[in-house]
């Protein structure tokens, strides 16, 4: 699987989990990403 790395603000990830709450690998995926400051 590829891997990529993205930078999202807060609300841009709180979107994308309102979003795609349907979408299980998307989901997956998100509560996988690592916060990195």
């Amino acid at each position: 699987m590829a891997k990529y790395i993205v930078e999202l603000s807060e609300e841009d990830l709180q979107m994308i989990k309102d979003c795609h709450s349907k979408n299980p690998s998307i989901m997956k995926a998100m509560e996988n990403a690592k916060k990195e400051n």
